[in-house]
């Protein structure tokens, strides 16, 4: 499939022609302990969503590289903008989307800590441009994660620059990870960690949270696929439903 941004402005009615149906990748610039670069996620979901638009004939947007960071705001390099910021930058690129006739929108995350404003996102544009809206993370890598992991997570809600996001990065972007430089932690986390807003760098020196140097491209490879499956899965079934 072409790619939105390569296409000639008289190509667009032909190409929205082909498929009615627009991704657009979302990513974060955050650290990912001293292994991972600040742009891991961004890289991560631009490939993903490649295969993907290619896998299921959708048409793919540039991928956004900013996105809400609040936790990990305070560790050098990373780059937050807020909730609402993120909504209103995703409603209004679907505006121009809806104006030439696309017919539905997949908002895909490489980054958990977006997934709130793209919900949010997905309730607007339904309601003020009858647009229906996926909004996805990563599907199915819990399950994919309890078959492939060797190490302990470090918390049940938490993947981050461990074993599991460095294998995912050394297969789909393996030039943003340095495994010399890999190191394990797992925080103490408090009582209320999951109930009370909390910088990040309070529980994390490294910026880890779990043990990367458990990590391999093979295991990466086995997340992706699986991932990949469940996504198609998905859009195939709210396809039907919406009819396109």
């Amino acid at each position: 499939m072409p790619e939105w941004a390569k296409l000639y402005w008289t190509d667009v009615a032909q190409a929205v022609e082909t498929s009615r149906i627009a991704l657009l990748p979302l990513g974060a610039i955050e650290e990912h302990g001293p292994h991972m670069n600040l742009g891991s996620d961004w890289y991560a979901v631009e490939s993903l969503t490649a295969r993907l638009a290619e896998a299921a004939n959708l048409l793919v947007l540039p991928a956004l590289p900013y996105g809400q960071v609040w936790s990990l705001s305070r560790f050098p390099g990373s780059l937050s903008i807020s909730d609402q910021t993120l909504v209103n930058i995703i409603v209004e690129i679907a505006a121009g989307l809806a104006q030439v006739g696309i017919k539905g929108l997949i908002l895909m995350s490489g980054h958990l800590g977006n997934m709130s404003a793209l919900k949010t996102a997905a309730r607007r544009l339904l309601e003020s441009y009858d647009l229906p809206t996926l909004f996805l993370f990563y599907p199915g890598l819990e399950k994919i994660c309890k078959q492939v992991s060797e190490t302990e997570r470090s918390r049940a809600t938490i993947i981050h620059a461990d074993e599991i996001e460095t294998s995912i990065l050394l297969a789909l972007a393996p030039e943003c990870v340095d495994m010399s430089r890999a190191q394990r932690e797992y925080p103490h986390y408090p009582e209320d960690f999951d109930y009370s807003p909390l910088y990040w760098d309070e529980v994390s020196v490294s910026g880890v949270f779990g043990d990367p140097t458990a990590a391999n491209q093979e295991k990466g490879k086995i997340i992706v696929e699986y991932v990949l499956q469940q996504t198609l899965r998905i859009i195939q079934a709210w396809r039907e439903r919406g009819g396109f």
